[in-house]
């Protein structure tokens, strides 16, 4: 009996937080309005950084956050991954790798690049990512 109510206890602090992360996600889009990604890219120097990074690191972020009320969640470069999204590692591991994939982003030897074990935000990812060498074709 005690076993059953540790794990009703569990499954009902798992389904409140859910229910609880899901509002406050909700509140931070309707309190930012549509998502605009002309005042994302305003926080890179479009010069220098890869553009295709800066809209992939966007949307795949964007879809990761999902929609509130049909609007897809407003990502800004400031967000920070652990903070706002409640982001698993894994999860940021996910979008590193599906955008590497796409892009093709050579994922060798992250150790060497100036933001290794500093992707914070979402602005870090995009510059982790734009610090990557790309694959050579051979």
């Amino acid at each position: 009996m005690e076993i059953l109510i540790i794990i009703g206890s569990i499954i009902l602090l798992v389904v409140f937080s859910t229910v609880w992360n899901h509002y406050r996600m909700k509140k931070i889009a309707k309190y930012r309005g549509k998502p605009d990604i002309c005042s994302y890219s305003r926080y890179f120097d479009y010069r220098k950084t890869d553009t295709k990074i800066m809209r992939e690191v966007f949307n795949s972020v964007q879809d990761w956050a999902g929609k509130y009320e049909g609007i897809p969640f407003p990502v800004r470069a400031e967000d920070c991954f652990n903070k706002l999204y409640k982001m698993d590692p894994d999860d940021l591991d996910d979008i590193y790798f599906e955008i590497a994939e796409k892009l093709n982003i050579n994922i060798d030897n992250p150790e060497k690049n100036p933001y290794w074990n500093k992707v914070n935000t979402v602005k870090d990812l995009v510059m982790f990512l734009h610090f990557q060498k790309k694959v050579q074709n051979v």
